[in-house]
């Protein structure tokens, strides 16, 4: 029986049955593939590099400093005297490198010292009486009268510097 789409003189064919064995649905031999398609990894291995490369200049942060310089050689050193401010408040006055002022000359006071210093570092040297708001006045005082750093000197600081301690014989 020749279908109606063959042309005539053509062997007529057969159907062949394909028997579906659960020999054909098991993995080969020993499982999986053996071997890791490692590609997307090279890919976002370069990615995470390029991204290291442009981001690590733009982290590297620095501090600009100065140090000092050494002495040209045979020229004798120059002993000066520290420049250091001492403001000292005690329990009724008040003092700017031991001489006394009163809270109104403070600042007029600060201000003639200050104007023409490069270095404009202050410390603050209170006995352990004066009231705490006092010492903040003072200080408010300080800055306003342009002093950029305040440093407190306590009392163990002097006696460890081989000073006498303030109320000492």
């Amino acid at each position: 029986m020749a279908s109606a789409k063959t042309p005539p003189g053509t062997p007529p064919r057969h159907r062949k049955w394909i028997v579906h064995s659960h020999e054909a649905t098991k993995p080969a031999s020993s499982g999986a593939m053996a071997d890791i398609n490692i590609t997307p990894l090279i890919d976002v291995m370069l990615v995470l590099l390029i991204i290291f490369m442009v981001v690590t200049p733009l982290a590297q942060k620095g501090l600009d400093i100065s140090l000092p310089q050494p002495p040209p050689p045979n020229q004798p050193e120059l002993k000066t005297p520290p420049n250091t401010v001492v403001l000292g408040l005690e329990e009724g006055a008040i003092t700017v490198n031991k001489s006394p002022v009163t809270m109104e000359e403070l600042d007029s006071r600060l201000k003639d010292i200050f104007q023409a210093r490069t270095d404009k570092t202050i410390f603050v040297k209170a006995a352990g009486t004066v009231p705490y708001g006092r010492v903040v006045q003072a200080m408010d005082i300080a800055k306003g009268a342009g002093v950029e750093r305040i440093g407190i000197i306590s009392e163990k600081m002097i006696e460890e510097s081989g000073g006498a301690a303030p109320g000492a014989p």
